[in-house]
């Protein structure tokens, strides 16, 4: 068995707060068949808006943790996004990340397209740091629809 190199990503306060409320948000996820996300937003007045995964038994009427935030910032009088970061469950095997309709959605409201996108997973309640990846909307979906 080979041993992997675990990077850590500097997590600045920013960050860090998004994810705790990214996680928060996790817990109140409606999960019928899939998993628990949370996501959290900056928006340009400097709030946090917090969202998670609501899902349906019927195909699409569900919506995404990321959507989910971007909504409620909207809500809330805003129209740019900053900084977004996203947890799920650490017992799912894939690596957290916005689907393409999310991605496409953050990319919508995104103040530039370089803004950082934070993901993790979590388990018992708590973000596992190690699991914390650092990436820019741009890395993540360099081909977006636009006017």
């Amino acid at each position: 068995m080979s041993q992997q190199e675990i990077v850590m990503v500097e997590v600045g306060k920013t960050e860090k707060k998004l994810l705790e409320a990214a996680l928060k948000a996790m817990k109140n996820a409606h999960v019928l068949w899939g998993f628990k996300v949370g996501a959290a937003v900056l928006a340009e007045d400097g709030q946090v808006f917090e969202g998670c995964n609501i899902e349906s038994w019927i195909s699409g009427l569900g919506t995404c943790a990321e959507r989910c935030a971007i909504n409620h910032a909207v809500l809330h009088g805003n129209r740019m996004v900053k900084e977004a970061a996203i947890v799920m469950d650490a017992n799912k095997r894939s690596e957290p990340r916005p689907c393409g309709a999310c991605l496409q959605y953050i990319h919508d409201f995104a103040a530039k397209p370089k803004i950082k996108i934070i993901t993790a997973k979590a388990e018992k309640g708590r973000i596992l740091f190690e699991t914390v990846e650092v990436k820019t909307l741009e890395e993540l979906f360099p081909f977006p629809y636009e006017k």
